[in-house]
């Protein structure tokens, strides 16, 4: 005689079966991907044919088939929805969590590095695993755990041991959204994790609230007309490393109102500059963001000439206070980025606003 309890198991586990084979017969809607230039996503019958383009030369460097298939197989084969990812990236971390999936996160790089709560009473109950970074990925560790799927942050073409890896049914996919330029387009990457755990819908959903809240801000603050100096960056050896002027943090600052001091140059990745430059530029500054420490002493130490900068006294912003919080939060918070520098640039806007990610050294 089946119990009750085994009754709702079978007719739960028929459910998810009835379901699965529907989608192995069916196109599911198209995804839009808008902002982020490094992934496309195509609806197939069966799931979705992902192309991860690569960053550097822009063309296609890969194409997976992600499918409710499972007699599929396949080098680029991956079969949905994918339960157990040992996320090596932080910033998938931030998504899985945005999307309430933590529970589908079987490993992490190194728990030192993880914010998340939820994620360190799960590693302190041995939960989850601790697989370092891609660059010496455990093979055998990985194999005795229950991962299914790698996502790592793509540094290189191709981690050691990725093919071995393949041969055992695991598979692999580096995460490009750090190269993404567009804030929007960062935080866009939650579509491609939802596609994997199968919560698509529940994905665009959040990234659209996202992508409204950004806009909004953007417009309430169009027709300002203080646009302060802003300088990024700061003293290594000796130099200054900046963002460049077509990167991530210079259109937040645009977005966000500020006239950033190096929007002219090219490039979106760094900037290096002469010391004497940059003090001789940034007088006048009035604001100071991402020098990388939390306290103006350090700072000094770091370069005395630093207080020869306008905003030495009052104008220095950074999140090193909330490292690891920025760092798995903040590629899938650009709204909340653009409403902290808002606030920063314009103080008076919102004078009741409260900063999510920066606060000023001291």
């Amino acid at each position: 005689m089946v119990s009750c309890e085994e009754s709702t198991n079978v007719t739960s586990d028929q459910k998810k079966q009835e379901e699965l084979a529907s989608k192995v017969d069916s196109v599911p809607e198209i995804i839009e991907v808008e902002f982020a230039e490094n992934f496309h996503v195509n609806s197939i019958k069966g799931g979705y044919e992902l192309e991860l383009i690569d960053p550097n030369s822009h063309e296609v460097e890969a194409t997976y088939e992600l499918t409710y298939d499972h007699s599929k197989s396949g080098d680029k084969v991956v079969h949905l929805p994918v339960k157990n990812i040992a996320a090596l990236s932080q910033t998938s971390v931030g998504m899985l969590s945005k999307l309430n999936a933590l529970d589908f996160i079987t490993g992490i790089s190194k728990i030192d590095y993880v914010h998340s709560p939820e994620l360190k009473r799960r590693f302190n109950a041995k939960e989850i695993n601790e697989f370092g970074d891609e660059t010496n990925v455990p093979i055998e560790k990985i194999v005795k755990s229950t991962t299914k799927l790698i996502i790592y942050s793509g540094f290189g073409s191709e981690f050691d041991g990725e093919g071995k890896l393949k041969k055992l049914g695991i598979q692999s996919i580096p995460n490009y959204e750090w190269r993404e330029t567009h804030p929007l387009g960062r935080a866009e990457w939650i579509k491609f994790l939802g596609i994997l755990i199968d919560k698509a819908d529940e994905a665009t959903a959040i990234f659209d609230k996202i992508k409204s809240n950004y806009e909004d801000l953007r417009w309430k603050i169009r027709n300002l007309e203080d646009r302060p100096n802003v300088i990024s960056g700061n003293f290594y050896s000796d130099q200054w490393t900046a963002p460049a002027g077509e990167s991530y943090m210079a259109i937040l600052f645009q977005d966000a109102g500020a006239n950033y001091v190096y929007h002219s140059s090219k490039g979106t990745g760094s900037v290096f500059l002469p010391i004497e430059k940059v003090v001789a530029d940034n007088r006048k500054s009035r604001y100071w963001i991402n020098p990388g420490v939390s306290t103006k002493g350090v700072l000094s130490e770091m370069n005395p000439k630093a207080k020869f900068l306008g905003a030495y006294e009052n104008g220095i912003y950074c999140y090193s206070h909330e490292m690891n919080k920025f760092w798995e939060m903040s590629a899938i918070e650009p709204d909340f980025l653009l409403e902290d520098f808002i606030h920063i640039f314009h103080p008076d806007f919102e004078p009741n606003a409260k900063l999510h990610y920066y606060k000023g050294l001291n």
